[in-house]
């Protein structure tokens, strides 16, 4: 709503007030509103299908944590005390909640990725490597030999880290150097997906999946 204020003394200028004049101030030329970013806005790629059958499996492990779970978004709490079909339905609505709710809040962003969201372990297929840090001449030291001859190729800046540490020669890496590799795609297997179409995808397949 517009306010009339009393004008400065004196004239304040064409088409302004004079003495014992009001000028005319409207508030929303003065206040700038700051846009609210949804989870459904920032995380696109992370989002789960709805509607379809798309990502049944997905939803039904994320169905499964939410059992055991103790969510922050008043939507996705107390959920599970029904019974299942009913369930399953209102977590689908309580996950249609969080992605229309500010994606700045932490403890709602926990939930997303809980509950709501595609991980990247969620989306590439085939078997990630597991243990055998200590062996010589495994699958970790085939992937890090790689990555060594394609160290000036690499996306990741860890990746590039890591390939300028290799100290090893041949085909067999030190014990270390599988263990920083490990911890590198299990980090990134609880990281969001970003979409089918993401470069670091192709990466992470091609350096944590066994071929």
């Amino acid at each position: 709503m517009s306010k009339l204020i009393p004008a400065s003394l004196g004239a304040v200028g064409a088409g302004g007030a004079g003495i014992g004049g009001y000028m005319l101030l409207n508030p929303s030329e003065n206040q700038k509103t700051e846009k609210v970013i949804t989870f459904k806005e920032k995380y696109k790629g992370a989002l789960l299908d709805l509607e379809g059958d798309k990502d049944s499996a997905i939803w039904e492990s994320k169905f499964t944590l939410l059992k055991s779970g103790s969510p922050h978004h008043p939507s996705l709490k107390g959920i599970t005390t029904k019974e299942d079909t009913e369930a399953k339905s209102l977590h689908k609505q309580g996950c249609r909640d969080l992605y229309n709710s500010p994606a700045d809040n932490n403890h709602y962003l926990e939930d997303f990725k809980n509950y709501c969201a595609k991980l990247i372990g969620d989306v590439v297929s085939g078997s990630w490597i597991e243990g055998e840090q200590t062996q010589t001449g495994t699958k970790w030291d085939g992937k890090l030999k790689d990555i060594k001859s394609k160290k000036d190729n690499l996306i990741s800046s860890v990746l590039k880290e890591l390939a300028g540490k290799l100290t090893s020669s041949g085909e067999t890496f030190t014990e270390n150097e599988r263990k920083l590799l490990e911890g590198w795609c299990h980090a990134r297997k609880k990281d969001l997906s970003q979409g089918e179409e993401n470069s670091l995808l192709e990466e992470i397949k091609s350096y944590c999946i066994s071929s």
